[in-house]
């Protein structure tokens, strides 16, 4: 049993085998789930052209399992997990099929069929990719497939990296110190030997001069072991890369990050869509809160704070009131006891909260009526925070580059770790959201922040 699970766990070691492997039993289950998704549509009542349409499985499930190829649906995880790709493929297999059965109306298609064989479809693909991704976990909690990481840098830089690293596909191996402005070559090869590292992560690759941090890329390389940098928040913003005219060398363009006006129209209809049936819909929560709230602690039952949104303008953020009601004037003596780093002011337990006021931060609660500044324009579902005025004020100005988007309600920050990041990580996520933006990663945000609220995860 050993021996095979020792076999098991080198061949999954390859990182091609594993890749070609995931391909396979993905398409394989998208196949089964078109195909169990026409024999569903072919029980609908009236329908005579079963020997037709069973004749062309063949053709729809291959087209289905291109279509969900070029939605990148079989690419590495972070990327084919993307509900809004899923949902699109789908759709867009739906319109093939219509159009085909326009064109040979004697396939025996209707369009009937075609909308209920790709509905159960979607349906079905969801839970058996659901499935797959829980039995990928399970592979991994095993210590099978994973890929060892050395992580090299500075002793905080490591440790913002390994904070940020999930467990799954990656392991962490080992460690190494390059304190400085130095790239010690030789602890870094000694840590590759020692520890059969597939890939090298490096922190804090701005510090290091050029001729260091090439010596270190040349020592790696040679080892055929890939060579990843950890970006400042500067790099992030992935500006075009031009050739200056006037200096004769390349310099990057660094440009705010901006939405075309359709695009912006496409986000603001989801976000007054979803704000205004939110606040239907939990009505009677409010209402309840409320109560609570003014039952456990005297002041008002919402609190109103000034914040800081895009390009530096204030607005007045709503929550359920969770501290006392002179929470504000308390906050100077408690300064010192701040354990947030950078610019903005976090306490595990902030004397200050009420009991109420504590449950409802644990499952963020108290951020529900911000539906209303969602819905007046002010904030978005998802975008960069917005800030209290006195962490706004504590902000460096490289760190004001965050202010270039509508402030949300969640944001890639909260999904990735919320109050257990750091301001710097905060801010890097930030940058890293507004200019990678898409309808699909707004959603795919939202369903990740539903998550990390049932699991409380950061949350004080």
């Amino acid at each position: 049993m050993l021996l095979s699970k020792n076999i098991l766990k080198k061949l999954l070691g390859f990182k091609s085998l594993r890749r070609s492997l995931s391909v396979v039993v993905l398409a394989a289950l998208d196949a089964a789930a078109l195909f169990s998704g026409l024999l569903g549509a072919l029980r609908l009542p009236g329908d005579d052209g079963t020997d037709r349409v069973i004749s062309l499985a063949p053709l729809l499930v291959g087209v289905w399992v291109v279509v969900f190829a070029a939605f990148r649906l079989y690419d590495r995880a972070p990327v084919r997990r993307n509900p809004g790709a899923f949902i699109g493929a789908s759709f867009c297999w739906a319109g093939l099929a219509l159009a085909g059965t326009a064109v040979y109306p004697q396939s025996g298609l209707g369009p009937a069929v075609v909308l209920v064989a790709a509905s159960l479809a979607l349906f079905a693909a969801s839970v058996m990719r659901l499935l797959f991704e829980r039995g990928v976990a399970r592979v991994y909690q095993r210590g099978l497939g994973q890929t060892p990481v050395l992580v090299a840098g500075r002793e905080p830089d490591r440790r913002r990296v390994l904070r940020a690293m999930a467990p799954g596909a990656y392991v962490l191996a080992g460690e190494v110190d390059l304190d400085g402005s130095v790239a010690d070559l030789a602890a870094l090869r000694s840590a590759l030997d020692s520890t059969d590292a597939r890939v090298v992560v490096l922190a804090g690759a701005e510090r290091l001069p050029d001729d260091e941090l090439l010596g270190l890329l040349h020592s790696v390389r040679l080892r055929g072991v890939p060579l990843r940098v950890v970006p400042g928040a500067l790099a992030l913003m992935r500006g075009r890369t031009i050739l200056s005219e006037g200096m004769g060398m390349p310099l990057l363009d660094v440009r705010y990050p901006q939405l075309d006006n359709h695009q912006r129209a496409l986000k603001r209809a989801l976000d007054v869509a979803v704000s205004a049936s939110g606040l239907l819909l939990l009505a009677s929560l409010f209402i309840a809160i409320a109560i609570a709230v003014r039952l456990d602690s005297p002041g008002p039952v919402l609190f109103r704070q000034k914040r800081v949104g895009a390009d530096e303008k204030t607005l007045i953020c709503f929550m359920f009131r969770s501290m006392r009601a002179d929470a504000e004037d308390l906050q100077e003596p408690l300064e010192a006891m701040n354990e947030a780093e950078g610019a903005v002011f976090k306490m595990r337990r902030d004397p200050r909260v009420t009991r109420v006021g504590g449950f409802l931060r644990r499952w963020s609660i108290d951020e529900l009526p911000q539906l209303f500044n969602v819905l007046k324009g002010e904030m978005s579902l998802v975008g960069p925070r917005p800030l209290p005025v006195r962490d706004f004020l504590k902000m460096e100005e490289e760190d004001k580059r965050r202010l270039g988007a509508v402030p949300g309600m969640t944001g890639y920050w909260q999904i990735s770790g919320r109050s257990n990041l750091s301001f710097e990580d905060m801010v890097r996520l930030d940058l890293y959201y507004m200019e990678n933006w898409s309808l699909s990663f707004d959603l795919k945000i939202i369903l990740k922040t539903l998550g990390a609220v049932l699991r409380r995860e950061g949350a004080y």
